[in-house]
């Protein structure tokens, strides 16, 4: 996420140094990861986790453009923005449907209870209040953008962070998470500790719980899990976490997959793959993923102009791999699985990328999409006020959506 580059950038930059050592070393295969937890028990209720494979039945499929939501539904926080947004598809018919951003700590109050209330609200909403109906990708937030707070469930349940079973923070006394300190006091972005197999016990329950409630939804489209280096950035700035490691990283990541892919077995589950610490274990869970029915995401989608003037070396290692560049993997994963791209803030205002051209048009973007990244969904961040720069406001935005259409729009050769 746009949101999420200072964490990103800076943990990059303390690793940057090792690429040239390790491109030549072997990736680690998927061979022998675990597998999910074999029950997830929810509000006193067990229930046996799916088998991988043994379910049956195509995956829903809506692609197109999408509206992303410009804000995140944080526990108690109104959640009136994104009916104020959602509002904005009426009349969009070219527009396919919505994707909402909410934390873990919405999601479960307390250990084992889940609302659902702030999905089923909006999802009810896209159903039935507009001239047509929309659909839902539900994306899962996992950091904190602001400095750690101690007892506060914005992004990471309480529970988890009151129990040191989830593993040490740099804060005493607080757990399940790591992030940017000074002087053992949160000064910066952090995230829950996914790699720790603790925490991804509870967050796979999360998953499992959610796709009992809304698998067999119609318009419920997908489930994204937002950039893994959003985690792997806040494990990785100093002091790092002793718990962090690229193997571990990968192997719960898979883990995760397989577990939400079980969960959802009608629903796509996009992951966005931005990077781990070395280039090889970014490449071998981009690998991994179209024989796990997995979709690629990724934040950061730069204009076809900076393509063609620059080469595909200005993109993201998972992205590179994706496109079969011979240095991260040399094959090319388009013809396996589809993409659905993030087009966030930063992509089309802003300066984020000045670097290699951007603030990007929106057909700019749309012709990358077409042209080079083949995406079958595209999440377009809506914006609007007078510090965005016109062709940048949603009006603008879902007019070029609608005069240009998605071109990689078939079932995916990965799906059932």
């Amino acid at each position: 996420m746009n949101r999420s580059k200072q964490i990103a950038r800076a943990a990059l930059l303390s690793v940057l140094t090792y690429f040239t050592s390790v491109a030549a070393q072997g990736q680690i295969t998927a061979s022998n990861q675990p597998n999910p937890p074999p029950q997830i028990c929810v509000n006193g209720q067990c229930v046996t986790t799916p088998t991988p494979g043994l379910t049956s039945g195509k995956i829903k499929w809506n692609p197109g453009h999408y509206m992303a939501s410009y804000g995140v539904v944080y526990p108690g926080r109104s959640s009136s923005f994104v009916q104020t947004e959602a509002d904005d598809l009426n009349n969009k018919d070219a527009i396919v449907g919505y994707r909402m951003e909410i934390t873990w700590g919405a999601l479960e109050p307390t250990e084992g209870n889940y609302d659902f209330s702030a999905i089923d609200s909006i999802l009810n909403r896209l159903k039935t209040a507009y001239n047509k109906p929309k659909h839902l990708v539900i994306m899962l937030w996992q950091y904190g953008q602001q400095p750690f707070s101690a007892n506060s469930p914005g992004v990471i349940p309480l529970y988890i962070q009151q129990n040191p079973k989830y593993g040490a923070s740099p804060v005493a006394g607080s757990y399940g998470w790591w992030g940017q300190t000074l002087n053992v006091a949160s000064t910066g972005t952090f995230a829950p500790a996914l790699y720790y197999p603790p925490v991804m016990d509870r967050f796979i329950a999360l998953m499992q719980a959610l796709g009992q409630h809304l698998d067999n939804d119609p318009y419920v489209e997908a489930v994204f899990f937002q950039e893994n280096a959003t985690i792997v950035g806040a494990a990785t700035t100093a002091p790092k976490d002793p718990h962090y490691s690229d193997d571990a990283m990968l192997a719960q990541s898979q883990r995760l997959l397989t577990a939400a892919t079980a969960a959802f077995p009608h629903t796509s589950v996009i992951m966005a793959n931005s990077w781990l610490v070395l280039p090889a274990d970014t490449v071998a869970l981009e690998e991994w993923m179209p024989s796990h029915r997995i979709a690629m995401g990724s934040a950061d989608s730069f204009g076809q102009s900076a393509i063609d003037g620059r080469g595909t070396q200005i993109l993201g290692w998972a992205l590179r791999s994706y496109l079969g560049d011979p240095a991260y993997g040399g094959v090319d994963l388009r013809p396996k699985m589809t993409s659905m791209m993030d087009v966030e803030s930063g992509d089309i205002d802003g300066n984020s990328f000045g670097y290699v051209g951007g603030p990007f048009t929106p057909l700019d973007i749309i012709n990358a999409l077409n042209k080079t990244y083949y995406a079958s969904h595209a999440f377009w961040t809506r914006m609007i006020g007078s510090q965005t720069r016109p062709e940048a406001q949603w009006p603008a935005v879902a007019a070029a959506c609608a005069a240009n259409p998605l071109t990689h729009t078939g079932y995916p050769a990965n799906y059932p």
